[in-house]
């Protein structure tokens, strides 16, 4: 279909078994928390939907999830947007780095986690900087 001029709107919504989204109801059965966000982004409306947004508004759902079923614990599924796929500002994006040492782009040290190479690497800091001070290359 052709594009149109009108106004972009993104939902996005936490979905449950027992209320069909993610809410809490007071006594009189009317919602008083939702985990669902809409935004109108372009040009002059909101912001692009992002990974910070995404991450406040899991927090909410937590909090609203942990009300709404006291003493459960839950499991959260997400669909295959590019935002979910996000890093965060202090992640290693091997695109970004360096393809020989000694380069412009510097990079924190990290962390190798449980699951990757071998177990005498586990929690072992892996440098990003040469013993000379430049930056490392992949």
């Amino acid at each position: 279909m052709k594009k149109s001029w009108g106004r972009l709107i993104h939902v996005s919504d936490f979905v449950e078994e027992d209320n069909g989204r993610l809410i809490v109801r007071n006594q009189e059965g009317a919602v008083v928390k939702d985990a669902r966000c809409i935004t109108y982004p372009g040009a002059s409306g909101d912001k692009w939907w992002d990974l910070e947004q995404l991450l406040t508004q899991v927090d909410w759902a937590i909090e609203i999830f942990e009300e709404a079923h006291p003493n459960c614990v839950a499991l959260f599924l997400f669909d295959h947007s590019s935002v979910h796929a996000s890093l965060g500002p202090e992640a290693l994006r091997a695109f970004d780095m360096n393809k020989g040492n000694g380069r412009k782009r510097k990079q924190k040290d990290t962390v190798i986690p449980i699951n990757k190479p071998t177990v005498k690497c586990y929690g072992t800091i892996q440098k990003m900087i040469t013993k000379t001070g430049e930056a490392k290359g992949l």
